[in-house]
């Protein structure tokens, strides 16, 4: 049996490509221990969420045992500990025996343990669910990093401070449209220094890593979708200046996005005027800061 804890997310991305190769009988069964805490739960108190990750990673830690106690038939099993916390065995059914043990554990899991975000997956059956599986954990281990950086009180003490000292103006983007973030991109990078996420997880690394002046948000991203993100920036930096992008104009999302705190809302596909009209509305960039190349 291998036990993946480091990286686990990446050993898994790669060995979805091994099972492709020839996907007869495998299967995976999943323990979904991230459940526990959703984002708003995660975030409700930045200083208490290394604690609660360490809890998941002890708990995943705890069901790694168990399985590696279990599996003694399976063929050449394979758990993984994610940096969620979630616990993943993966192995190839050759027998009935090697069958009836997995789906023993399963029953055993669910109605003795009363854990019940516990599945069994086909991927000889259908292989795009062990990809999409592989993609989830990507992100949710950027979304782990996320967290950790947002509980890092002198970073996040320090955005007001990085901000004011630097003399150019910084823009993050977090925008998965190519077609709108290449627009977006080809407006901004010509007067200002400009930072691009595609996902809210990396939008909320990036937010703490350069204390930008503007922020443009689009609410329709995978993973954590812009209202979250939202609340996780405005969670480390109260004086935000975000203004929230879609394509509709659907009056919750107008009102969700000023009920979060964001600045604004500007509908795509919007102008390059009306877009550097908003940015010259910024505090920060009213405060005095120039384009990175005037």
């Amino acid at each position: 049996m291998e036990i993946i804890r480091e990286s686990a997310e990446h050993h898994f991305l790669t060995f979805v490509e091994v099972m492709r190769t020839d996907p007869k009988g495998w299967v995976g069964m999943i323990l979904g221990l991230s459940r526990k805490y959703n984002h708003d739960a995660m975030i409700s108190d930045l200083m208490t969420i290394p604690a609660k990750q360490a809890a998941l990673a002890a708990e995943g830690d705890q069901w790694v045992d168990y399985f590696a106690e279990k599996t003694g038939i399976l063929d050449k099993p394979t758990l993984y500990r994610f940096a969620d916390g979630d616990v993943l065995l993966v192995t190839r059914i050759v027998t009935e025996q090697q069958q009836d043990r997995l789906f023993d554990m399963h029953r055993e899991i669910t109605d003795q343990h009363k854990i019940s975000s516990c599945d069994v997956l086909n991927f000889g059956r259908e292989m795009m669910v062990a990809q999409k599986l592989a993609d989830r954990k990507m992100l949710t281990q950027q979304r782990s990093k996320a967290y950790l950086a947002m509980a890092d009180q002198n970073r996040v003490s320090s955005i007001a401070v990085r901000r004011d000292r630097r003399d150019a103006a910084l823009i993050l983007l977090v925008e998965d449209d190519r077609f709108t973030a290449s627009y977006t991109t080809g407006i901004l990078q010509k007067d200002y220094e400009l930072v691009h996420s595609k996902v809210g997880e990396d939008a909320i690394l990036a937010y703490i890593e350069h204390a930008p002046d503007v922020v443009f948000l689009d609410i329709h991203l995978p993973g954590l979708n812009g209202h979250e993100t939202l609340d996780a920036i405005r969670k480390v930096d109260p004086a935000a200046y975000i203004i929230m992008l879609s394509v509709d104009t659907v009056k919750e999302n107008i009102v969700n996005a000023s009920k979060g705190g964001a600045s604004g809302f500007l509908k795509k596909p919007f102008s390059k005027d009306r877009m550097l009209a908003i940015v010259q509305k910024s505090p920060f960039i009213k405060g005095g800061k120039v384009p990175s190349f005037s």
